[in-house]
């Protein structure tokens, strides 16, 4: 679904899409229904957050130790590769909820978050504090996006390329804060640069420039940045000391690039990434989305936290990801086949970016742009 076609009337409950009502009003009925459907869903419960990431993190860090330790290419050891990727992923994913969780609370959590899972992994929370651009209407797939990239706009390599830049992710955290955060302490410019450039999560977006910390941030961001270099350092002074030997940088980069590579791939069907970068509404955002509601349990390993319910999270950006999935079945229920929600269904992720990549196909083909 392009940018031009975000728009388009589709009919709600009570009103017929061949009505004279203008598609502006008909799609204020629509979200107005659906706010009212949904409204007791959106506090968080803390309970629900802790023994998720208690649990996830656990498993993780375990089965971290089990994938190093085992003798190579078992099948402990690859079991425990899988389990562990997955379960860091499911633990990272946080970093998403805290982003839209309100600023102040959660204070207890966002802490031991960063402590057990943010830093040591390198993916500390002010990575993804500038998450709530991609939620803005002015700035949703613009230049101020940092996420945005309009793959679905052709040329069909950045489909390839977007999923590709996975296998970078480990190594380019290490260079971040290993070598990129002290060099960045010789002057202001480079400092500048690497908090600009250098500090957000999913920056797809090469014209994208994040806001420097201030305030109570800057101290707050940089104790997370100093920690993350610690970890990196103690990690290379292990190795050359012969504490540890150096092919742990070998299976470490294995399962975080795995993870990362599940990670990028699942984003890349969230989205259809055809907006060329004009401001659009809430309800637009919903269109260029996606829902892949999946088998419950399977889905679950590569959308953890409702992600799968991407298109519901950009009609309600507030709504925490354990409400998603009952939000998702009333709406099913309660609205109409052909109401707007609806269009975003898809049947698997596999599903959604073929027709992404046969989207950009052809985009690039007009274009004149498409390679091989």
């Amino acid at each position: 679904m392009s940018p031009a076609n975000l728009a388009d009337p589709h009919s709600v409950e009570g009103i017929p899409a061949e009505s004279t009502v203008p598609a502006s009003d008909r799609n204020a009925v629509f979200a107005r229904q659906v706010r009212e459907l949904v409204k007791d869903l959106l506090a968080p419960n803390p309970w629900i957050y802790w023994a998720d990431f208690l649990t996830s993190v656990t498993i993780g860090h375990i089965a971290l130790a089990v994938y190093v330790s085992a003798p190579n290419f078992s099948i402990t050891q690859v079991a425990a590769c899988i389990v562990g990727a997955l379960s860091i992923y499911r633990v990272l994913m946080f970093t998403h909820e805290l982003a839209h969780l309100k600023r102040g609370s959660f204070t207890a959590f966002r802490f031991m978050w960063n402590l057990l899972a943010g830093i040591p992994f390198l993916m500390p929370s002010f990575l993804y504090t500038d998450h709530r651009s991609h939620h803005v209407n002015h700035s949703y797939g613009t230049k101020g996006d940092g996420e945005y990239a309009a793959v679905g706009l052709g040329p069909v390599y950045f489909v390839y390329a977007f999923v590709g830049q996975a296998l970078l992710v480990p190594v380019l955290a290490v260079i971040r804060f290993l070598v990129l955060a002290p060099v960045s302490l010789l002057h202001p410019r480079i400092r500048r640069f690497v908090w600009e450039k250098c500090s957000g999560l999913a920056q797809n977006n090469l014209s994208y420039r994040r806001p420097l910390p201030h305030g109570r941030d800057k101290w707050i961001w940089g104790l997370q940045e100093a920690g993350c270099f610690l970890v990196c350092a103690t990690l290379a002074g292990l190795i050359l000391t012969g504490v540890l030997p150096w092919t742990i940088l070998v299976k470490l980069y294995i399962m975080f690039a795995l993870m990362s590579v599940v990670s990028y791939t699942r984003a890349l069907g969230n989205h259809w990434y055809g907006n060329s970068g004009s401001e659009i509404s809430y309800l637009e955002q919903m269109f260029d989305s996606t829902t892949i509601p999946g088998r419950p349990l399977i889905t679950e390993l590569w959308a953890p936290l409702g992600q799968r319910y991407h298109a519901l999270h950009h009609l309600m950006p507030s709504m925490p990801y354990h409400s998603l999935g009952i939000a998702h079945r009333r709406l099913m229920a309660h609205l109409p086949p052909n109401s707007p929600y609806h269009q975003t269904l898809r049947p698997s992720l596999f599903s959604a970016i073929r027709e992404l990549y046969r989207g950009a196909k052809a985009h690039g083909h007009r274009a004149g742009t498409n390679v091989g």
